[in-house]
């Protein structure tokens, strides 16, 4: 199946999306492991995480992916220095921040992920002209998201043991505006 990226849009997180969220995060492991809900919280303490980033009174700006007019994954992003603790590693000065997950199994492994990552970045998070770098923080285990990462331009700098009191090996990886064309 050759998928066209300009057929990939970002609409904002809504509520009627946390189902089919929840289902996505919550029933795959690799998803599970890597967005840390393999500890089984409660959906209704998972539409809580996400209320105050739909609501507006969280930094995060969340957003559902869509491959034409279906849904096919999670993408966020937010400024790190919105979060304390950040001020401690250099890499995070004028830095967005983002995570994303491609929650339809049919639309993964198709190199789809690196080209939802520059299209997010293009025109999302450097549409902002404050923003000068974007950093992600993929758990080191997580072979694939680093891969991905790194086709579309990220480098890795250091891997760090937590991240804003997330207690789990992290690599850090940044690329600047300049990089994303």
């Amino acid at each position: 199946m050759g998928l066209d990226i300009g057929n990939v849009s970002f609409r904002r997180l809504r509520r009627e999306h946390l189902p089919q969220l929840y289902e996505w995060i919550t029933k795959e492991p690799p998803a599970t492991r890597f967005w840390g809900y393999a500890q089984g919280g409660t959906y209704g303490q998972f539409v809580q995480e996400f209320t105050d980033s739909i609501k507006g009174k969280d930094p995060t700006r969340p957003y559902v992916i869509y491959y034409e007019e279906t849904p096919i994954g999670y993408i966020q992003t937010y400024h790190w220095s919105d979060y304390p603790g950040c001020e401690k590693y250099e890499e995070l000065h004028k830095a967005a921040g983002l995570d994303v997950l491609i929650g339809a199994k049919n639309y993964r492994n198709k190199g789809l992920g690196s080209k939802v990552l520059h299209k997010f970045l293009k025109e999302i998070i450097f549409a902002d002209s404050k923003t000068l770098f974007c950093v992600t923080d993929p758990d080191i285990r997580n072979t694939v998201a680093i891969r991905a990462y790194e086709k579309t331009g990220f480098q890795k700098t250091r891997q760090v043991d937590e991240v804003l009191d997330e207690p789990r090996p992290v690599m850090l990886m940044r690329v600047g505006r300049k990089e994303v064309k």
